[in-house]
């Protein structure tokens, strides 16, 4: 896949899979912590469970199809960031 004129590498999309895996990760954590400031009327069962599905997806390969996972992998294999919108 060509992302902002960069063939992205599978190592760069599984290394993007792990980042937003990890990322949901911190966020379960958080949850359970109590430091997430998650609104009184969100459960934090349902968030943790929600966030550790989405976990699985990012770790299958499942959601790796928006503009935010593209841009993640470009900045991990050339370290430039690719603006949403263009100047």
């Amino acid at each position: 896949m060509k992302f902002a004129g960069v063939e992205i590498t599978q190592e760069s999309i599984k290394a993007a899979e792990h980042w937003f895996a990890e990322h949901c990760q911190a966020c379960i954590d958080e949850a359970k912590a109590g430091t997430l400031g998650l609104a009184s009327h969100v459960n934090v069962d349902d968030y943790v469970a929600q966030k550790e599905a989405q976990r699985l997806d990012w770790l299958s390969g499942n959601l790796s199809a928006s503009f935010t996972f593209w841009q993640k992998a470009h900045y991990i294999q050339t370290g430039e960031s690719v603006a949403f919108l263009p100047k």
